[in-house]
């Protein structure tokens, strides 16, 4: 009896809407109502001198960081969809990328290689 009442409680706690969850979709099951932000890989790139941001669209801000929080390169009002740029990064180096788009913040880390 105890096992069957865990088991449904498991069940509903999963099917039924959580605040906690914050803007998760009610039913885990239900793929359709993902956004975008949930599907999308954006990939950061330094290959040969070359700064590359991959998978994202629309306009923003893109600034890169060493990791102690020195600004390195800044690039306003860029276009982000196939992005690139030529800067000189130390290789080797752990740099974090803060891209700034219609009010969200997204902040990326990659090694300089």
């Amino acid at each position: 009896m105890k096992q069957r009442l865990l088991l449904f409680f498991s069940v509903t706690i999963l099917l039924t809407p959580n605040s906690l969850l914050g803007n998760m979709p009610s039913s885990p099951i239900n793929s359709t109502n993902y956004t975008s932000d949930y599907a999308t890989i954006v990939n950061i790139i330094y290959k040969n001198g070359v700064f590359s941001i991959k998978g994202m669209t629309g306009s923003g801000n893109v600034k890169i960081y060493s990791i102690i929080g020195n600004e390195v390169a800044s690039f306003n009002q860029v276009d982000l969809y196939n992005f690139q740029r030529n800067i000189s990064l130390e290789l080797r180096t752990m740099y974090i990328v803060r891209i700034e788009t219609q009010g969200q913040v997204k902040l990326f880390k990659f090694v300089a290689r």
